[in-house]
């Protein structure tokens, strides 16, 4: 198969706050295509001055991808939630068909938390079976077939047969458009505008029992403990997606993946300067240092309490 024929169109969406992000990821892709061709990226945006746009360009090799930026009116989504750490940037998913025209049949989206370390056409030639996507589980919630935990972050997500990550997602516009999973999306959200993980729980609904579970190779979430650059390279995941509030560029989340992103991130034009590092690495340490505090803190309050109960019961303790 030629290679032209197995390029497709790649979506992101972020508004100004995530630039940096984005241009990483972004890099990563550039440099684990194996094709001699351009990639095309489509960025849903908000907030991009022609000078950033221009610097997140400036950060891939000259001739390796073009980018085209579609300003989004978010308007319609106002009165729909999102988790402290998302922006409503993330509801113009459901904009994806409208930017395209009808003759694109297949489109990749991607989230701007995410490194590619692999070539994506194994992931672009995947084949949909007739289903309205391709996805990934999700690490962190289950469908119905494994039973959702009862604990308060997870109350209120729709009961589905198995819940997928819309962090990486290989779309059937053909499909999506002949189901109308916007529309019905958008349905769903007005009738539940609090549900905890928005437009992920929505498209979940609507394509329950339509969507290809992929690899978790293309949509890899266990980055919290699992250094990356330690893994040998036959089991190193295609894509890394730092999913939650605990990203590897924030010095608060003590990531052990922070200096395998920076990796890629000094090769952008939103490299870290040296004063940066000092203020993150002390940062880091301040944050850690505080976490460490509180987890004593909390273990003393306990132990206090413990003994006053054992105190007031009477009982004797052993050991």
């Amino acid at each position: 198969m030629n290679t032209e024929q197995i390029i497709c169109p790649i979506v992101l969406a972020c508004d100004a706050a995530y630039v940096m992000p984005l241009a990483t990821t972004l890099r990563s892709i550039v440099e684990a295509n194996r094709s001699s061709s351009p990639l095309e990226f489509h960025v849903l945006s908000e907030g991009f001055s022609e000078r950033v746009q221009k610097k997140v360009l400036d950060s891939l090799p000259k001739g390796t991808a073009s980018i085209r930026w579609v300003e989004v009116d978010l308007s319609p989504f106002g009165d729909f939630a999102v988790l402290s750490h998302i922006s409503k940037m993330t509801y113009s998913r459901f904009l994806i068909p409208s930017i395209f025209p009808d003759t694109v049949s297949r489109v990749l989206y991607l989230d701007a938390d995410i490194l590619v370390l692999d070539d994506l056409s194994k992931l672009w030639e995947t084949n949909l079976e007739g289903t309205v996507l391709g996805a990934v589980m999700d690490k962190n919630l289950k469908g119905s077939e494994e039973g959702f935990v009862e604990e308060p972050q997870l109350r209120g997500i729709p009961c589905v047969r198995s819940y997928f990550n819309a962090g990486v997602l290989i779309i059937d516009l053909d499909q999506w458009r002949e189901q109308r999973i916007s529309e019905k999306a958008l349905d769903y959200l007005t009738r539940y505008p609090l549900s905890p993980y928005s437009d992920q729980d929505a498209l979940n609904v609507v394509c329950d029992g339509s969507w290809k579970k992929l690899n978790v190779h293309w949509n890899f979430q266990d980055h919290y403990e699992k250094r990356i650059s330690d893994m040998d390279l036959d089991v190193r995941p295609g894509i890394v997606h730092f999913v939650t509030k605990l990203k590897p560029w924030k010095p608060s989340s003590s990531s052990v993946n922070a200096v395998f992103y920076d990796s890629f991130r000094s090769r952008t034009c939103f490299a870290r300067t040296p004063q940066q590092k000092l203020w993150e690495t002390l940062s880091g340490i301040l944050y850690s240092f505080k976490a460490s505090l509180s987890k004593y803190a909390i273990y003393q309050i306990t132990k206090s309490h413990l003994k006053s109960l054992i105190k007031y019961n009477g009982w004797r303790a052993v050991g």
